[in-house]
């Protein structure tokens, strides 16, 4: 895995993190970061140093190897799984109790 693809699924994982908190980009500001800023590091356009990183692991309540859970996994990931992802993770941290069961409903018929 090359670094430029480190950054790309390092900012998904960023994406999936802030939306399962129900946060917008410009919400970290309150955290000092700009929402610019913080927008190339979900794009995967920024190099982040180890402080940024560990600031992140505070604001979103993980361990840092919860950040690199993307490496474990052998397969890649296209973007639509990684889109379904973010879309499922979003709708459980709701607690939304229509929309997981429809989202059950969905899943029973499909698999």
């Amino acid at each position: 895995m090359d670094n430029n693809n480190v950054k790309i699924k390092l900012g998904l994982r960023l994406k999936e993190l802030r939306l399962a908190k129900g946060l917008k980009q410009e919400d970290l500001e309150q955290w000092g970061f700009s929402y610019r800023y913080y927008g190339k590091i979900e794009r995967g356009l920024a190099n982040v140093t180890l402080e940024t990183l560990i600031r992140l692991c505070k604001i979103f309540e993980v361990g840092i190897a919860d950040l690199f859970m993307f490496m474990e996994v052998n397969q890649k990931a296209s973007e639509d799984q990684e889109a379904v992802a973010v879309i499922v993770t979003r709708i459980l941290r709701s607690k939304n109790r229509k929309k997981i069961q429809k989202l059950k409903v969905f899943l029973d018929e499909i698999l």
